[in-house]
Order: C-alpha cells, then sequence, then structure tokens
C-alpha cells in the first residue's frame, strides 16, 4: 500500500484504464510532481459488480458499510479509496473520476 508522505497536490491522477492483472478491474496511473515518479495503484475486484453496473443504492449502502471500518477512504493512493470513490460513487465511471479528481485536487 502507499501512503502520502508528502503533501497531496504533489500528486496528480493522469489516468484510469482496465487493468493489466486478472484479478483487478482497473489501474490508476497517478504522476508525483516533486519526484517525477509514476505510481501505479490496482483496485476493484474483477468477476464482482458494483455501483457503476447495477445502479443499486441498497447494494452501495451496504458494500459502504461493510468496507467504511477497514479501509482508507481519505487517502486517495489506496485502492480502498479509489474503488470507494470510483466503483462505488455515482452512475458511471466519467462522473466518479471528475468526482474524485475534485474532491482530491488531483
Amino acid at each position: 500500500m502507499v501512503t502520502i508522505k508528502r503533501k497531496q497536490e504533489a500528486w496528480v491522477l493522469k489516468k484510469i484504464v482496465p487493468s493489466l492483472k486478472k484479478t483487478k478491474k482497473y489501474d490508476a496511473h497517478f504522476f508525483d510532481t516533486l519526484n517525477n515518479k509514476t505510481c501505479i495503484i490496482s483496485f476493484g475486484a474483477a468477476g464482482y459488480s458494483d455501483f457503476t453496473l447495477h445502479k443499486d443504492e441498497e447494494r452501495k449502502k451496504r458494500y459502504m458499510l461493510r468496507h467504511s471500518a477497514r479501509e482508507d477512504w481519505l487517502n486517495p493512493l489506496t485502492p480502498g479509496a479509489l474503488s470507494r470513490w470510483i466503483l462505488w460513487n455515482k452512475l458511471t465511471i466519467k462522473e466518479s473520476i471528475a468526482d474524485f479528481k475534485k474532491r482530491f485536487n488531483l
């Protein structure tokens, strides 16, 4: 897991693409502007549904209850935050990515 040790403003979300890992849905590519390095974080379990697919508010509430205790949703460079704010936030991936960038100033 990657933790932010510098100011969050140093990170920029460059893109979110289908994951190269068979067990994950997406890879988020971040760029560290202070060190000129790229960080790739895989998130979302492949083979499982999410809010952008089923659009069921009750399932979304249950997901958030199940995962809220053990995941850091305030650190955008964690798989848990990416899943919460990209897959379980808005009705579409596009809307969720826009909200994620705005929420974390990325």
